[in-house]
């Protein structure tokens, strides 16, 4: 039979409850190893003559027994551990071998202590044996029985001191040795081949220990405290030295001793003590060196059958810092009461008293607990309760071979313990539900066995609460473990707790609660989508089977047993609808609920980026949700984003079939498929279905504006939309090219927006001629002359109709004028276009309305001109002729009207330079003169006509400017014309000088009468210089002729030299020579 029915999850009563409640607690127990093979050479044969008499141990001979005696006198010597042992504690197992020797009287080995260091375990034997194991992984199951780990014997060794029982054995790793207490002989091996160091062999020693401050898993240096007859001897042990530092005298045998830092806690023959080695260094006799706490018991003798009845062994420990205890019985047999006394190292008792039923067989502390083998169990206490009550009981239910004969504290934590797997089933990606290491150091020790005893790892205790329902007890446990830092959260076995703590919630429907959990254990959100029925048919191949997921089978089942939503929503509307209560609609807001939930945690499981393999199940699903609860943002930022992974097909088809027109159009729309939104959006547009998601012609015409690359597509839509909205058709028309533009049927879109009462008056008109003329269309022309009149028609409307119109013109006007005074010259056309180019937001209408007038004016003035002037010229003096002034002057020179349009300029339009230009400058190309060449009514003038044309002009802008024109505008242009124009004028410069008015300024006239008077003093001066000139020339030709013959060499001349002319002598008088005679001749004879 097995050790483990006190651990874990217990025993079933006979009254079929449960003794779990009573025996959980801080440890398990498992099997280390089983029927040890201690070998045939440490069997002890009785009789044999090559034997060794036993000795009485050093207990006995100290005056102790090691429990009660038996009343035997002739075994007085053997205790009763020491008996022939039983049968090994599974019958069924063939492998166990307690060996037995064919002889008659064959004393098999027992296990006496134990010392265990990361996976080496070192036995003593009751024979004098070492022997060597190395032990595979230990698996605490949960609350079944655990099978015993595999070990393999290394070696042995035979200690050669008579057969005595090993007592004691201490490993030290990082040493590298192993101290062990034989009988009364204690010595040092190395390890791990067990040979004895030389020169550390002690003899006559009662007891070991060693400074508890440092752990033997780590300790690199230790010291060892040796007791022997009559001295304390402390041992400094460091590599491969033993060096002796301090040497304590006694007067009594010691029992027990233990150490801490500088304090001893002995147990001799007559009391317990403290002793302080800092004192004793300096003066062993120094006061308060020594300090006893309690007389230990003493034997005593029965008075009926006389014999002596020795108390048990005294026991001391280390239970803290500078704190130890000791253990006192009421009886000098044990069977009394125990109790386990805990002073500092002054001696204090400031810590609660442990109390026992019997005297303890064997006793270790792991800290905070108290571990005590007693005959029929190990038993736990807490010392970190005030009352040290008993905290968990490992019962053993085995012979009396099986029992525990003692706990022995490891050097180590056994390494490779873990929880084992609460899964049943076979999974390849995760073979443990748990899978944490848990701390082991106590080993309880029977005749041939050996058991560990492991710290109950807090989540193991999280899954017995949550297997009885106890979740929210789970949680704070799992809180608690967490915040300790024994389990990491991201361990397996933590997300494994918390996700079957929320798989229980939500089963309840503690939907908040469930998803806090789901997010901290990371649960596969493919296993919550199988329970949403709905959703697991909708999402179909996409959601990989339940079985196949990578799952703990527990939380497989548990996820399996739940059912589905609609289930549990059905069962918990009908436990909480009372009597007033509508259970349908509790039930709808329940699965609202739970449907909130999935959303909330797929959204965690994306922005954490966990399960990529789960991301298109994932966001298809999340999808669904969303059109569901008409998230339109989080549905368009879903499948937009460049993460997406919605499966479109499936989003698609759900969409279609539920009649959700504008989501099924959004998904084709980031599939680029624009043809298939466009389709759908028509359908809503045109009322043959319905969707009030849908944004209308808004959203319809931004949409159809983003597919300016697709023209063909362009160009349907606007063919679709100008017949259904022409206003909105612009805002697609702008974005088509001139070769789709080209393409357009321009009569029929004409006729669908004449047909339309469109907003805005003639704008969509507008527009569309515009397009038709930018872009070339052979249609283009013929729109043209309707354009200007849509234009006249919406400038007349900007200035007329209302006095704030009728105020706005005439402000223009004032704007006009200003600016004339400052520059005669300025004409309108170029100041309008001027005054359309600023920005003025602060007078947005007037400045749309000087905008438009400049357009208009500048498609009036555009050669060669392609429109209808006569009827552009009607729709003037039909609509707008108190307004557009300048406008009908160009068309009226357009006609050839020359003359007409000079004399309008001049009266209405009071457009001076504009006039000018027209009359005087007629083949100026900016003149409007020019207007009437491009439409072929007047043919290009020669220079002479040119001029005499120009002459004229001065002439009628003269009249003009006196007959038509204030008095003061009047002389300011006269002058200016005058002085500009004089010469065209001398020929009637008399008629002009007498129409100028008396009272206007002489400086008027002055460039006319200055040029008069120039003709008349011309001919007197033209005489003088043409004089003067010719005496020019006539010098300038001597002079050559002179340059020419400069070098023809000297000339001689007597007195006898004549001249050539008047044959006179020369003489003394200046003389020329003719170059091509050779003559030489008075000067004055030239």
């Amino acid at each position: 039979m097995s050790m483990l029915a006190g651990a874990g999850k217990g025993k079933e009563r006979e009254d079929g409850g449960s003794d779990e409640d009573d025996i959980a607690g801080p440890y398990i127990m498992r099997p280390l190893a089983i029927g040890l093979q201690l070998g045939p050479e440490e069997a002890l044969v009785k009789g044999n003559t090559s034997a060794k008499t036993r000795r009485p141990s050093l207990s006995q001979r100290l005056g102790f027994g090691s429990g009660k005696e038996s009343a035997k006198g002739g075994e007085e010597g053997v205790s009763k551990d020491a008996s022939p042992a039983g049968d090994p504690p599974d019958a069924n197992d063939n492998d166990r071998d307690s060996v037995r020797s064919s002889s008659p009287m064959t004393i098999s080995a027992k296990v006496e202590c134990v010392e265990v260091a990361g996976s080496d375990m070192y036995v003593g034997t009751s024979h004098g044996h070492i022997i060597h194991y190395t032990v595979a992984m230990v698996e605490l199951d949960g609350g079944r029985s655990g099978a015993t780990p595999e070990y393999f014997r290394v070696s042995s060794v035979d200690l050669k001191l008579g057969g005595k029982r090993v007592e004691q054995v201490l490993a030290f790793p990082v040493l590298n040795r192993l101290v062990v207490l034989c009988g009364s002989t204690a010595q040092v091996l190395s390890l791990p081949d067990l040979r004895p160091v030389p020169g550390t062999m002690m003899k006559g020693v009662s007891c070991l220990a060693y400074d508890e401050r440092l752990q033997r898993s780590a300790a690199a240096a230790v010291i060892l405290c040796v007791a022997r007859v009559r001295s304390i001897q402390l041992y400094r042990m460091a590599g491969a030295e033993l060096r002796l530092e301090l040497e304590v005298p006694i007067t009594c045998s010691v029992a027990s001793i233990c150490q801490y830092g500088q304090y001893l806690c002995v147990a001799d023959t007559e009391a317990y003590k403290i002793l302080d080695l800092a004192k004793l260094r300096t003066a062993p006799s120094a006061e308060g060196a020594r300090l006893e706490l309690f007389p230990t018991q003493q034997p005593r003798t029965d008075p009926d059958s006389g014999r002596v009845i020795r108390p048990p062994r005294p026991r001391t420990l280390v239970v803290g810092p500078n704190e130890f205890m000791f253990l006192t019985s009421s009886a000098s047999d044990g069977d009394a009461t125990t109790l386990g006394v805990i002073v500092t190292a002054l001696g204090e008792a400031q810590r609660g008293t442990l109390q026992f039923a019997s005297y303890p067989k064997s006793v270790v502390y792991d800290a905070p607990f108290l571990i005590a083998a007693f005959a029929g169990s190990v038993d736990v206490y807490d010392t970190r309760q005030p009352e040290q009550t008993l905290a968990q009981r490992l019962f053993v239910d085995t012979p009396d071979a099986g029992r525990p004969r003692r706990v022995c504290a490891a050097a180590g934590f056994l390494a490779g313990t873990r929880l084992a797997q609460l899964d049943s089933e076979s999974e390849p990606s995760m073979s443990r539900a748990l899978s944490a290491v848990v701390r082991a150091s106590v080993v309880a020790v029977s005749q041939d066995s050996l058991y560990v005893l492991a710290d109950e790892p807090p989540l193991l205790l999280v899954s017995r609460m949550l297997r009885a329902g106890r979740v929210e007890e789970a949680v704070a446990a799992v809180d608690a473990a967490l915040a300790s830092g024994d389990v990491s959260q991201a361990s397996a076995e933590a997300q494994y707790c918390v996700l079957m703590a929320g798989v229980q919630y939500f089963a309840r429907l503690l939907l908040d609660d469930a998803l806090q959990l789901f997010r901290r254990g990371s649960l596969d959100p493919r296993a919550l989508l199988h329970v949403y029925s709905d959703y697991a048919a909708y999402l179909g191949p996409l959601l990989e089977p339940l079985e196949r997921l990578s799952m703990p089978a527990l939380l497989r089942a548990a996820i399996r047993d739940l059912g589905t939503v609609a289930q549990l929503v059905g069962l918990s509307a009908a436990d909480m609808a009372g009597n007033d209560c509508d259970q349908e609609a509790l039930a709808e807001a329940l699965a609202a609920n739970a449907l909130e939930v999935l959303e909330r945690y797929l959204e965690h499981v994306r922005l954490s980026e966990e399960f990529d393999v789960a991301r298109t199940a994932v966001d298809t699903a999340l999808a669904r949700l969303y059109a569901d609860h008409d998230h339109i943002e989080k549905f368009t930022a879903l499948i937009g984003s460049r993460d997406s992974r919605v499966d479109s097909s499936v989003a698609i088809a759900f969409c279609r079939n539920t009649k959700r027109h504008y989501y099924e159009s959004l998904l084709y729309r980031v599939r680029g498929e624009p043809r298939k939104v466009l389709d759908i959006w028509r359908r809503l547009l045109s009322g043959e279905c319905e969707d009030a998601r849908f944004g209308g012609m808004p959203e319809y015409v931004a949409y159809v504006e983003t597919l300016s690359e697709q023209q063909d597509i362009l160009l349907a839509e606007y063919a679709w939309l100008v017949d259904v909205d022409a206003a909105a058709s612009l805002r697609v028309l702008a974005g088509l090219t001139d070769v789709s533009v080209a393409a357009l049927d321009a009569d029929r879109a004409m006729a669908s927006i004449q047909s339309q009462k469109v907003e805005g008056g003639d704008g969509a008109q507008r527009a569309l001629i515009e397009r038709l003329i930018s872009a070339g269309h052979p249609r283009a022309s013929h729109y043209l002359t309707y354009l200007l009149n849509v234009y006249v028609r919406q400038a007349r409307d900007c200035y007329s109709g209302d006095e704030e119109r009728h105020r706005r013109l005439l402000a223009l006007e004032e704007r006009f004028r200003c600016a004339q005074a400052e520059d005669l010259r300025l004409t309108f056309r170029v100041w309008i276009a001027k005054a359309a180019a600023e920005d003025k937001p602060d007078a947005l209408e007037s400045q749309s309305a000087i905008r438009l007038r400049a357009q208009l004016i500048a498609m009036l003035g555009a050669r060669p001109i392609a429109y209808d002037a006569a009827a552009v010229l009607d729709c003037v003096e039909r609509e707008a002729p108190a307004v557009l002034h300048l406008e009908k002057a160009m068309l009226m020179a357009a006609l050839g009207h020359t003359s007409d349009a000079g004399e309008f300029l001049v009266t209405a339009c009071q457009d001076y330079a504009e006039a000018e230009l027209l009359l005087m400058r007629p083949c100026a190309p900016e003149s409007l003169a020019q207007l009437a060449n491009a439409t072929g009514a007047r043919r290009t003038r020669g220079p002479q006509q040119a001029k005499d044309e120009e002459t004229g002009g001065v002439r009628h802008l003269l009249r003009l400017y006196m007959a038509h024109v204030d008095d003061e505008m009047a002389a300011r242009l006269v002058a200016d014309l005058l002085h500009r124009c004089s010469e065209c004028l001398c020929d009637d410069a008399g008629a002009v000088l007498v129409s100028i008015p008396e009272h206007w300024p002489y400086a008027i006239a002055e460039p006319l009468v200055s040029r008069q008077l120039a003709r008349l003093a011309h001919r007197e001066r033209s005489s003088s210089i043409e004089r003067g000139l010719r005496q020019s020339l006539t010098l300038a030709e001597q002079l050559r002729a002179i340059d020419e013959h400069r070098d023809a060499g000297p000339i001689v001349l007597d007195y006898s030299q004549a001249c050539a002319k008047c044959h006179k002598l020369l003489g003394s008088s200046a003389f020329v020579l003719v170059p091509e005679s050779r003559e030489i001749r008075h000067v004055s004879c030239g």
